[in-house]
């Protein structure tokens, strides 16, 4: 499943790594810029761990993949401040 989704507004690039994993990307940054992936979610057992790149150090889990996209999809409009 690669593909292009908007989640709350925010474009993302949703690209499958395997059949239980996927890369989430923002679409506003250019393509193979580090920087434009916003995080992974990985589908284990029936839920969705979601691991954002600006919380590395956090796991969040949910029953469906839209909800794990949408989460990602806020970080795009909720920087984090170091």
């Amino acid at each position: 499943m690669n593909s292009t989704v908007v989640a709350n507004g925010s474009e993302l690039v949703i690209v499958e790594l395997s059949p239980t994993e996927w890369r989430v990307s923002d679409c506003s940054i250019e393509e193979g810029n580090p920087s434009a992936i916003l995080g992974f979610i990985c589908q284990i057992g029936t839920f969705f761990e979601v691991v954002r790149l600006d919380r590395w150090r956090e796991r969040t889990y949910f029953s469906s993949f839209v909800r794990a996209t949408e989460t990602l999809a806020a970080g795009i409009r909720q920087p984090v401040l170091a």
